[in-house]
């Protein structure tokens, strides 16, 4: 059993991908067989293996550093500002630009009412991803990754397995080439927000939230093709944000040095 946790410790990060893809997928096929109307475990995937390495590798200590990354919400309120405001203000203006390409105005009236978005928000927070997978992707293999490459690298490194991960829902109708993209550009955004409010898992899960729905909700008030076309001019908008990220905070870090250690200090 030491040799095992002892190889675990060694290869982490290689260890975390195989056994979040494997939870995950063979997760998916008993939802898939169901006609997908049973409760999406699967995307507990990423969680449930961030916590098994931890308890494998570190014990308890590293499992309550895992979940102490939850809750620190102690964070600027500029971070609440970004991590909620910017993936909705990027798809209002991707929203505004799309007319500028021919189509027709949206269907702002094709929103559902906020009272009934609210609860449904909630609800897909927990189920649909944002809880499910930021405390594996941000919370364990992203400050692993950081300590072995810079920042600009591990984000890329972690966008395309992110993006991978959701290939069975390919099988659904759930998965498209503008949001394969998007989630690597994202994965640099995330990285400089995690970086910059101290290893938080908090934030990510907020923003992974609000990009979310701004994508299921926003994202009605065109038919499609015009939907399709809408997207990927978001996805140009998270390019450029993640160019000027790297632009004014360089490749290594996107955060302060005090930022970066905070993170190293989680590899329990």
């Amino acid at each position: 059993m030491k040799s095992i946790a002892d190889l675990l410790r060694r290869y982490q990060i290689t260890a975390f991908f195989v056994l979040t893809f494997a939870l995950t997928w063979s997760a998916f096929i008993p939802w898939y067989a169901g006609n997908a109307e049973d409760i999406p475990w699967f995307t507990f995937g990423p969680f449930a293996a961030a916590l098994i390495l931890s308890a494998l590798t570190g014990g308890w200590p590293a499992v309550k550093a895992l979940l102490a990354k939850i809750v620190h919400w102690r964070v600027g309120i500029l971070w609440y500002l970004v991590a909620l405001g910017l993936p909705l203000a990027i798809q209002l203006v991707a929203i505004l630009l799309n007319a500028l390409f021919g189509s027709p105005a949206p269907a702002w009236s094709n929103i559902p009412p906020v009272l009934d978005v609210i609860p449904m928000v909630l609800l897909f927070a927990v189920f649909s991803g944002p809880l499910g997978e930021e405390p594996g992707w941000r919370g364990f293999a992203l400050p692993r990754l950081l300590s072995r490459y810079p920042a600009l690298t591990a984000s890329l490194i972690l966008g395309v397995v992110w993006a991978a991960w959701h290939i069975p829902l390919l099988l659904v109708g759930d998965l498209t080439v503008y949001g394969t993209v998007n989630a690597v550009l994202a994965a640099i955004v995330f990285t400089w927000v995690y970086q910059n409010t101290g290893g938080s898992v908090l934030i990510p899960i907020l923003m992974h939230m609000s990009h979310q729905n701004s994508v299921r909700y926003l994202g009605e008030v065109f038919a499609e093709p015009d939907h399709t076309q809408q997207q990927w001019i978001a996805v140009a908008i998270w390019a450029l944000v993640a160019v000027a990220i790297v632009a004014f905070a360089g490749t290594t870090r996107f955060g302060s040095r005090r930022d970066q250690l905070a993170g190293d200090n989680s590899l329990a």
